[in-house]
């Protein structure tokens, strides 16, 4: 059982891949949901048929009357209510999924509002391809729905304070679509921005912009920076603070693979060495020859072998990036195999490492 909120859960379930069914629950609400290869799917035996009918009435889809006479017919038919829609060529086939899909949406919105929720797996039962009405993206649910959010002091508990944040480029970041505005987000937390910097530099309003930031974290796309640098212009970092720089960095990548040894064994190293592999595209090309050692540093000499210009700032910022998507690859791999409360503990220790 793992407490998080409902935005966080849902990333986490559609990352790997779970399929079955999940209770989410608090003091006042208990919801199950089924999910394949962690797309939230909806069952027919899970789909209210009788709101669904008072949802197309209520938003003038279908006139009271209508409504009613598709009911009957599914009685009498005994057949779904969609299929009497259908039927009596009120809707579509596309314009009636649509509605629906939206409705399946509109009942899960008041969960993201929710204090933290509890969830636990309770069926790992793959429902059959008949039992599915239809599917609904998870990675776009969790973007729509944290728009939809009322509760900011919930986001605000969620998001980092005193760290700056940080763009990362995961594997999945071509299955978003990207509003502007959190394009221009994504940019300036770049440019290595706290939270309250970000939010009086933009034009989005506060509580917009805390949404619309809690939206990028709750999908990998930023997050805390996990590497300390001195508060002072990029330009202006000496080689000596670099090189501090460096070996704190190591020292986080080595408690890392210590950490995971003691629950993985001789595993772990594969487990760190894959993580990097896997970003390796994404990073700065002075780290494109980086491997492991035996404790789970990295070597870092093909890095302080380049040629770093250190008055240049953009070198020195593709750096700073490249050593925090090192550790968070490194942190996602955990918690993709020891799971949250791992993770989350080990996040913490990291940050009393170099201060």
């Amino acid at each position: 059982m793992r407490m998080d909120s409902f935005p966080q859960i849902l990333f986490s379930v559609w990352q790997a891949k779970i399929t079955g069914r999940i209770l989410m629950k608090n003091e006042t609400l208990e919801k199950e949901l089924a999910f394949k290869d962690g797309t939230l799917v909806i069952e027919k035996g899970m789909f209210d048929e009788e709101a669904f009918r008072g949802y197309l009435v209520g938003r003038k889809i279908l006139d009271a009357p209508s409504a009613k006479k598709c009911e009957a017919r599914a009685k009498k038919m005994k057949t779904t209510l969609m299929a009497a829609i259908l039927d009596c060529d009120l809707l579509s086939p596309q314009p009636l999924w649509n509605y629906m899909e939206a409705f399946s949406k509109h009942n899960l919105f008041p969960l993201f509002d929710l204090t933290p929720l509890d969830s636990s797996l309770v069926s790992e039962k793959a429902p059959s391809a008949t039992a599915i009405l239809l599917t609904v993206s998870t990675l776009g649910l969790i973007q729509e729905g944290i728009y939809r959010m009322k509760n900011i002091e919930l986001i605000d508990s969620l998001l980092p304070k005193d760290e700056d944040f940080q763009k990362l480029t995961p594997d999945h970041l071509d299955q978003i679509l990207l509003q502007p505005y959190e394009e221009q987000l994504i940019n300036a937390a770049g440019e290595k921005n706290d939270l309250q910097n970000l939010i009086s530099s933009g034009a989005l309003g506060e509580n917009f912009t805390k949404k619309a930031l809690f939206t990028l974290f709750c999908l990998g796309l930023l997050g805390p920076s996990l590497v300390a640098t001195p508060n002072k212009p990029l330009q202006e970092i000496s080689a000596a603070e670099l090189q501090k720089i460096l070996i704190t960095f190591n020292a986080k990548c080595s408690y890392i693979y210590k950490s995971v040894s003691k629950e993985l064994g001789p595993v772990a190293l594969n487990l760190m060495e894959k993580s990097i592999e896997d970003i390796k595209p994404s990073l700065s090309r002075h780290f494109r020859k980086i491997r492991l050692d035996a404790s789970g540093k990295i070597d870092l000499q093909p890095v302080l072998k380049a040629n770093i210009i250190l008055s240049d700032r953009e070198t020195i910022q593709t750096i700073i990036k490249s050593l925090n998507e090192i550790l968070s690859a490194e942190i996602l791999a955990v918690k993709k195999t020891l799971g949250s409360e791992f993770e989350s503990a080990l996040t913490k220790s990291l940050e009393k490492i170099g201060g």
